[in-house]
Formats: C-alpha cells, sequence, structure tokens
C-alpha cells in the first residue's frame, strides 16, 4: 500500500470532518477526539490501544471510539491498513439515543472498540463512497441515509452510558482549575514544574491524578487543545509559521509533526483539503 491521506469536511451535520487514509509506517500518537470516532477498515488491518488493552481490526471491521477517550493506532500487519472515518458530533448520538429510548438519556456507550457487522459495514462503505464524490448533489439524502445507518449502530451495538468506563474514583480537586487552566493558556509553553506550582501537587502525583480523570497526562491535553484550535484556525487560510508560534509550538516544523501524528495529515494537507 502506498501511504496516502485525505481530510475534508461534508457539507451535511454542519459539515461533517470525513478522514480516508491508508497507511503502514505512520502511527498516531495517543490522542483523544472530542466527537466520536466512526470508522471502516477497507484493507489491511488496524491496531488500536484502548481502555487499556490493544485491539486488532482487520478488514471488514468497524471501529467505534467514544470522545474524550484516550486511544493509539498503528498498522498491525507489515501491509498497513486503510480505513474511512467520520467523526459524528456526541450531541447527534445522544439525540439518536433519546429517539431510541423516547426518554432523556446520557450518550451511548460501545463496550467494544471494534465491531464485526458485515452487513452495517457495507452499508457504511457505500455512505463514504457518496462522501468522497467530488459534489454531493442530494445532501438531504445522504443525510438521511447516514442518520439511519448511525441509528442502527446505536440500536444494535450500544448500550446506555450508565454501563461504561466512566471512571469511578472521586476526581480531585485540582483536575478542573488545571484543566481551565491550560484552555485558557494554551498558547503558552509548560513545565510540569509549572503546572506542579499551580496546582500545589507534586509533579508526579498531579500527572497520576490528571491522567486518570482525563485519560491523558497533561503534556497531551496540552497537545490535545492546540491541534483543536490548530484545525479551527486552518479552516480560514492563514500562515502555518504564525500560528505554530500562537498555539505554543516550537516552530512550525515542530508544528506539523505534531499535527500529523494526532490528524493522520499535515497542516497545510488540512488546510488545502478543507479549503479547495
Amino acid at each position: 500500500m502506498r501511504e496516502q491521506a485525505k481530510a475534508w469536511r461534508s457539507p451535511i451535520f454542519t459539515h461533517l470532518e470525513v478522514l480516508h487514509a491508508t497507511y503502514r509506517t505512520h502511527a498516531f500518537a495517543r490522542h483523544v477526539h472530542e466527537d466520536f470516532c466512526v470508522g471502516i477498515i477497507v484493507d489491511g488491518v488496524e491496531a488500536v490501544k484502548y481502555r487499556g488493552a490493544t485491539h486488532t481490526a482487520p478488514k471488514g471491521s468497524i471501529v467505534v471510539l467514544q470522545p474524550g477517550e484516550g486511544h493509539s493506532n498503528w498498522a498491525a500487519v507489515e501491509a498497513g491498513w486503510s480505513f474511512h472515518v467520520i467523526y459524528p458530533p456526541a450531541g447527534l448520538f445522544q439525540a439518536l439515543m433519546v429517539e431510541e429510548a423516547e426518554q432523556k438519556t446520557t450518550l451511548p456507550f460501545f463496550a467494544e472498540p471494534v465491531i464485526c457487522d458485515r452487513p452495517l459495514f457495507r452499508q457504511l462503505a457505500r455512505a463514504h463512497t457518496r462522501l468522497a464524490q467530488p459534489m454531493v448533489e442530494d445532501c438531504l439524502s445522504l443525510e438521511t441515509h447516514l442518520l439511519t445507518l448511525l441509528r442502527t449502530l446505536v440500536r444494535r451495538h450500544a448500550v446506555h452510558s450508565d454501563h461504561s468506563s466512566q471512571r469511578p474514583q472521586a476526581e480531585h480537586s485540582m483536575v478542573q482549575p488545571i484543566k481551565h487552566y491550560l484552555e485558557t493558556h494554551y498558547g503558552q509553553r509548560f513545565t510540569l514544574d509549572d503546572l506542579s506550582q499551580q496546582s500545589g501537587l507534586s509533579p508526579y502525583y498531579l500527572t497520576r491524578v490528571f491522567r486518570a480523570a482525563v485519560g491523558l497526562p497533561p503534556h497531551s491535553y496540552l497537545t490535545y487543545l492546540r491541534i483543536t484550535k490548530a484545525k479551527q484556525r486552518l479552516r480560514q487560510e492563514t500562515s502555518l509559521t504564525q500560528l505554530a508560534l500562537e498555539l505554543g509550538f516550537v516552530d512550525q516544523s515542530h508544528f506539523t509533526k505534531t499535527f500529523k501524528a494526532w490528524v493522520g495529515v499535515t497542516p497545510g494537507q488540512y488546510c488545502r483539503q478543507l479549503n479547495g
């Protein structure tokens, strides 16, 4: 397989983000998504480290990851893997759960990230074929079709989040203040000692309680914030060098390497593909 990737925003679901990619050597470092991740493996085999276990997803699999759940991905075989993925907003899935239960409910929870459902896989593959067309001639039809598929996914494979892996231990009182501090100062450069002084916790203890609550250590959560901001800014033409510095990266090279490790394409590719 030749490595290649294309990311774009489809003009449905308030511009649904889509990624089609093939990788052999590229690996995604541990990261999180703010939305659900619903992917299909169209060739090869993917490995996913998720909730403390490593899962393999062969061709024909559906992979579903919860918002905010830390995970890493790489090729499980030398030939690599090809996948198509969409990132539906959490609110959309919550609405689908309300429809299914006919009552107020929280987010659906997918107990297993790798799902074998060949009929649904084939339907998702056909939907991705339509998403990849240069022009979506009938957005209403495609939106309706995708909603039906996501509703089927929820009905067949999701449970209520009461059964989820939400961490039962009480969250340390300093986790939210540190999150807020990072969210409002993401363009600055920090050391663990800086955050330790802010929280009054030792660096080791801070890292442990933060990761237990958030799913990522503080430095990875800071990277997540920067990448999220970068994706928002890249939807408009902007200077990559200036953006890198504003977001707290050392330079454009550091920004490019980190962005690709999290998103799968470089910032330049992401910008061109979304705005082209």
